[in-house]
């Protein structure tokens, strides 16, 4: 076992890929109730007191913690706000951490839709015509340049995850406007004090035409391994996350990925998100995040351990490019593809046998986001999470009722 620490600050592809390599890893997580807590491959975990809400105390919390380590830890990412954090901070937290991230003014680039609009006309990148909502009057002007239907969505993705837009339009990732009324509707929705909002070329197809490409370049340049999934179904449907997903064999996706990352000098680890036209069979680009994919793991089975690659590039430990072998592999987060078959029967897209015949109809060995042979607990624990989050809303409802009864 390596004595230098892998320190996660994301999910169980992560934690799982690294274990399984003997490798020990640090959960450092903003909420202490998470299921890869208690993974058999989690040796100690850090609270996070917020990398948003409290960035001069988590700070200093990590240089306090970094202190205590002989040899500095390896980070990983899986999200906007600990790569920010990072990328921010990076000249003084790299005295204590290996922090292997694009510059600083890539990582901003590429999270803020804008910026990435911009970077993409200037290398002539294969995305999507996007415009930069700042008023009512842009999204109209914009809307009839492009034509209907269009995608909206915010600048940053952090953005709708505030309560007061999810009150006014729901939690969504993007949304899909496909007329003048509907855009009117959003409008009045809206809240316009936080209007950054970007209008896109709708590219038409399915959920099922959307891909990820997963691949790892070091610091010197060169590629270390590359991985393509198709999405299945997504979470929430049409403008989610893959829930469940499958290996492909694309070298020509690959190719395009590859050659875009070259073009604008990226290093470190990239998920692209691409989606296919259905109607051309083109290839476009939406986003290339500088973090790994919630579903890394299905990379790991496929043979290309992309966080064990990132792990020795920051050591300078050297290794080979590594290409998919064996089998076609999937993965599966049961508990969100259960509620995208809600919402796909919703449409009138999918039956409940449908969904069932879907996890036989697609080849290759499941990796499941929560459950594992080797590594069990997680399973319970969110079971266990469940009943006592039920319980207790249970014990609201009729405390509710009760009250309400005393008052009449």
């Amino acid at each position: 076992m390596n004595s230098t620490n892998a320190f996660v600050f994301g999910r169980m592809g992560i934690v799982r890929s690294l274990g399984r390599e003997g490798i020990r890893v640090i959960l450092g997580r903003e909420n202490y109730q998470v299921f890869e807590r208690v993974s058999k491959y989690c040796r100690e975990f850090y609270l996070v007191p917020g990398f948003d809400s409290k960035p001069d105390e988590t700070l200093e919390s990590l240089v306090n913690f970094g202190k205590k380590f002989d040899n500095k830890p390896v980070v990983f990412f899986n999200g906007e706000s600990d790569v920010l954090f990072f990328s921010r901070y990076r000249d003084r937290l790299s005295q204590h951490y290996n922090i292997v991230l694009a510059e600083d003014q890539m990582i901003k680039d590429l999270l803020n839709k804008d910026g990435f609009s911009i970077l993409s006309d200037k290398y002539s990148l294969p995305t999507p015509k996007t415009f930069m909502i700042n008023s009512k009057d842009d999204c109209n002007k914009h809307s009839k340049s492009t034509g209907f239907p269009v995608v909206i969505k915010p600048v940053k993705q952090r953005l709708w995850h505030e309560q007061k837009i999810i009150d006014a339009i729901g939690l969504h990732k993007a949304l899909l406007i496909n007329n003048q009324n509907e855009l009117d509707n959003f409008l009045l929705k809206y809240p316009y004090e936080t209007f950054d909002l970007l209008l896109q070329q709708y590219i038409p197809g399915t959920d099922n035409d959307h891909y990820d490409l997963h691949t790892y370049i070091d610091k010197s340049g060169k590629v270390k391994g590359t991985v393509l999934g198709r999405k299945i179904r997504t979470y929430p449907v049409h403008f989610g996350i893959g829930c469940y997903t499958h290996f492909e064999n694309l070298p020509e996706v690959n190719e395009l990925c590859i050659n875009t990352l070259s073009k604008i000098n990226y290093r470190g680890v990239a998920n692209i998100n691409l989606k296919k036209h259905s109607q051309t069979g083109e290839f476009y680009i939406f986003e290339i995040n500088p973090r790994f994919s919630i579903w890394t793991i299905i990379d790991t089975a496929c043979g290309v351990n992309l966080p064990m690659q990132a792990y020795k590039d920051a050591l300078d430990i050297p290794t080979d490019n590594l290409i998919p072998h064996g089998n076609p592999q999937r993965w599966l987060y049961f508990g969100s593809d259960f509620k995208a078959m809600l919402g796909y029967r919703k449409f009138g897209e999918l039956t409940v046998t449908e969904w069932l015949k879907s996890y036989f109809s697609y080849k290759g060995r499941i990796e499941f986001h929560v459950f594992a042979l080797d590594d069990p607990i997680p399973l319970l624990y969110v079971f266990w999470t469940n009943i006592k989050n039920f319980i207790k809303r249970s014990i609201n409802f009729i405390y509710r009722k009760i009250t309400l009864r005393n008052k009449q």
